[in-house]
């Protein structure tokens, strides 16, 4: 009887082993920015107060640093998506998201596609509509939560980071991530944006809103 019991937990073992392992090795990792036109380091009575009135825009980048998607290698390759929403995004007033997507123009047709599959598994409402999809330009540098990201020869995409001062940007003192970024991510920090900017022409409006607590960075893995 204990044979047999043994002999049952040792197939057990054999069979969820490999699963497990292949399971924590991820096959792609990387850096991401966001930025929303609404602060996201705020106090709940701020946040509901800008809901379905600010936030219906941001920027977000995914940038890889090592692995490959779809078999094929991504290494130090870079995609931007800009949301346009009916509300305010992560809200129940979202409503509906239409995208803007930019494949860094070293990409390779596969690659391309690949960075495209891999953010939409990252964040798949919101690569749902791509209205246009381009390749460009794109530079990105990064030292802890200062970031900075620009798109296209003329500066379609513009978003800077820097850090939230609990003294000097705090106006409440009951500031908090009040939002869920729009990525699935292994890290999140919140940080303060110096730019955010979006001067394209396919999704029918532009703005600049910067000098705003409403970024967001992390790392992410597959």
């Amino acid at each position: 009887m204990k044979s047999a019991l043994g002999v049952s937990m040792l197939s057990l073992l054999l069979f969820v082993l490999p699963v497990s392992l292949n399971a924590a090795a991820p096959v792609v990792v990387g850096e991401y920015v966001e930025a929303r036109t609404c602060d996201v380091w705020t106090g709940p009575c701020f946040a509901n107060g800008e809901i379905n009135l600010r936030g219906d825009n941001a920027v977000m980048a995914w940038v890889v640093r090592q692995g490959s998607w779809d078999g094929v290698t991504l290494d130090n390759l870079a995609i931007v998506a800009v949301v346009d929403a009916d509300g305010t995004l992560s809200t129940s007033t979202e409503g509906k998201v239409k995208t803007v997507v930019y494949i860094d123009q070293t990409a390779s047709e596969s690659q391309g596609k690949a960075l495209l599959s891999m953010a939409a598994a990252l964040a798949p409402r919101y690569l749902k509509n791509v209205v246009r999809l381009e390749k460009s330009k794109i530079s990105y540098r990064r030292d802890n939560v200062k970031a900075s990201l620009e798109v296209g020869s003329l500066g379609e995409v513009k978003l800077e980071t820097g850090v939230l001062s609990a003294h000097c940007d705090s106006v409440c003192g009951n500031e908090e991530k009040a939002y869920p970024s729009l990525s699935k991510l292994t890290q999140v920090t919140c940080a303060k944006t110096l730019k955010n900017s979006y001067n394209g022409s396919a999704l029918g409006l532009r703005w600049s809103d910067p000098n705003r607590r409403s970024a967001m960075l992390g790392h992410f893995e597959l």
